[in-house]
């Protein structure tokens, strides 16, 4: 994690109650950023952070004006709208960034998140004062005591996976989501969202033709990267040579940007070094190539251990070590990748799509276009993708329905789990199935975005999960994403000219899942432990019994049970770092 923050809302009283050795280590390590009688604001030095003039508050991170990649740093101590209220400045204002601002309209002050914001904001009450950081440890300088895990959440956590909510896994802590509004007013706190994904899909929203949309698509992701990479001289980015990571190359490069390629590798699905190196040929990028190694892995240990969340997958130990070797060997000051991508891009398999052609469409021809690409996307037959559309016809459900990762749980933990409320994923009236669904995907990519477990010596970014680029893509009719058996269309479109033809027409896709399986034979007897002596199955969590057919199986866990196992593991990791 890079940069940090402490900010203590409405008093004094309960910075004032720290001891003197964690005021004195706190004041060590940061700067005080705003300093009056109801608002402290201290940050270490790699976090962006600035003093609103007229004691107005502080901005932490970086903000860019809707529309613009020019920072907001230089215009912060003239006439920049949007200052007067944490509301009005969400609602200006993209990037990466934690705003409190003293609200001059309705008194009190407002904190907001910028959507998709990679600065991370925890929040919890102490006396008559919020305390918001950016982890549990400066949280507890303040003076905040951590409460007890809280065991509903959790399994609500490992089941619902990528689902982001306000909640936490500890009781008396919980996380400003990026889009929303927390307001403290005369010792009352409450939360809103400023910022939907609805307020941007839709008839209304569409662009008139798929030229249209290709081309805002393009310009969108263009703005994000050119903003992303301001202060940074020298990127690096995660290139695997997928489709999102390969239009991120080609955006850098579109800028006359230097920078190196990182490509990871493992056995089968996971090398895809030909691919890597045809699009750094073509963008002129130095590409620097690694392994993924088990040995580099502890899976006993967690790196999420000063947040609330388990949000660490542990195979990512290995990328963070290989990765900062490579920004040691190549001088990188910012690491770039296309997390969030197939999400924006609408990768979809689903017969939504479909229906919106039919529906909202009214295009026979399209329908069956688009439901002849599902089906190869699929790998099924045409006539199981029409099926499928007519029975998700018939049920008339407006939520999107979450996918469920319950395995190895006791079936009578999950048979009533009712899902936790999103807001984004009520579908109004008026939107297709189909942009329900998309949005489905940008929900999880806000997960990503606001709480991804790429770590590493200098700051990341991840364009593609950014306001501007999921605006773009939400104004594209969800069918428009589906051609020739391919997903991604448009995205494939706008930067077809940019790209070699043989990333562009892509069908297959790698993945680390052949070294997480590695991950899991190599260390199955301390992974046996951990599980069938742990404390989710002490909580009554766990299927001890499948989990240890699983586990003992001579024949190796199945393919479909790694990532839940791994998962597990995870959080009993997270588990341990709490005691």
């Amino acid at each position: 994690m890079t940069g940090r923050y402490l900010a203590v809302v409405g008093g004094r009283a309960a910075l004032q109650a720290r001891a003197a050795g964690d005021r004195e280590a706190l004041h060590a390590c940061t700067t005080t950023i705003v300093d009056q009688p109801d608002l402290q604001v201290l940050a270490t030095g790699d976090l962006v952070a600035q003093c609103v003039p007229g004691d107005r508050g502080a901005v932490l991170g970086s903000a860019f004006p809707l529309g613009s990649a020019a920072a907001l740093d230089a215009r912060l101590h003239h006439a920049a709208p949007g200052l007067d209220s944490a509301r009005s400045f969400g609602g200006r204002y993209w990037g990466g960034y934690i705003a409190i601002l003293r609200d001059t309209v309705r008194g009190g002050f407002g904190v907001t998140r910028g959507t998709f914001g990679n600065v991370p904001c925890y929040y919890a009450r102490s006396g008559g004062a919020v305390l918001l950081a950016s982890d549990l440890d400066m949280l507890s300088k303040a003076g905040w005591v951590a409460g007890p895990i809280n065991w509903d959440r959790l399994r609500d956590y490992i089941v619902f996976r990528d689902l982001p909510v306000p909640a936490t896994c500890i009781d008396n802590v919980a996380e400003l989501r990026g889009g929303t509004l927390l307001s403290f007013a005369e010792g009352k706190l409450t939360i809103e969202d400023i910022w939907s994904p609805w307020d941007h899909a839709g008839r209304s929203h569409w662009h008139t033709g798929r030229g249209d949309a290709e081309r805002a698509v393009h310009d969108a992701v263009m703005l994000a990267t050119k903003a992303s990479m301001q202060r940074a001289s020298r990127p690096l980015l995660m290139l695997s040579g997928g489709l999102d990571s390969s239009v991120l190359a080609a955006s850098i490069a579109a800028q006359g940007r230097d920078f190196v390629g990182f490509n990871l590798s493992s056995r089968g699905v996971g090398d895809e070094r030909r691919y890597a190196a045809l699009v750094a040929e073509r963008t002129g990028a130095r590409l620097v190539e690694a392994a993924w190694d088990v040995g580099l892995v502890d899976v006993t240990a967690s790196a999420a251990a000063r947040l609330p969340n388990p949000a660490a997958r542990n195979f990512m130990q290995g990328t963070n070590c290989l990765l900062d070797k490579a920004i040691a060997q190549t001088g990188s000051d910012l690491v770039v990748d296309g997390g969030g991508g197939d999400n924006v891009f609408c990768s979809l398999q689903s017969v939504g799509p479909v229906l919106d052609a039919l529906l909202q469409g009214r295009s026979m021809r399209q329908a069956g276009s688009t439901a002849l690409s599902i089906a190869q996307l699929a790998q099924v037959s045409v006539s199981k993708v029409a099926q499928g559309a007519i029975r998700r016809l018939r049920r008339r459900s407006a939520a999107y329905r979450w996918h469920r990762a319950d395995g190895f749980f006791r079936p009578e933990v999950v048979e009533s789990l009712a899902q936790p409320w999103h807001p984004w994923l009520e579908r109004p009236s008026d939107i297709g199935i189909g942009s329900a669904a998309h949005v489905g995907l940008i929900v999880a990519a806000q997960g990503w975005a606001e709480s991804n477990d790429i770590g590493g010596r200098v700051p990341r970014v991840s364009p593609l999960a950014s306001r501007p680029v999921a605006e773009a893509c939400l104004q594209v009719p969800s069918w428009w994403w589906f051609m020739d058996g391919r997903n991604r269309a448009i995205a494939r479109a706008a930067f077809r000219e940019r790209l070699p033809a043989e990333i562009v027409d892509r069908r297959s896709k790698g993945s680390p899942d052949t070294h997480v399986a590695e991950l899991l034979e190599a260390n199955r007897p301390v992974i046996r432990a951990m599980l069938l002596d742990g404390r989710l199955r002490a909580n009554g969590l766990l299927d001890a019994s499948a989990l240890s057919c699983a586990l003992d199986d001579p024949a190796g866990v199945q393919s479909g049970d790694i990532t839940q196992i791994m998962r597990l593991v995870d959080v009993e990791a997270w588990l341990a770092s709490r005691t």
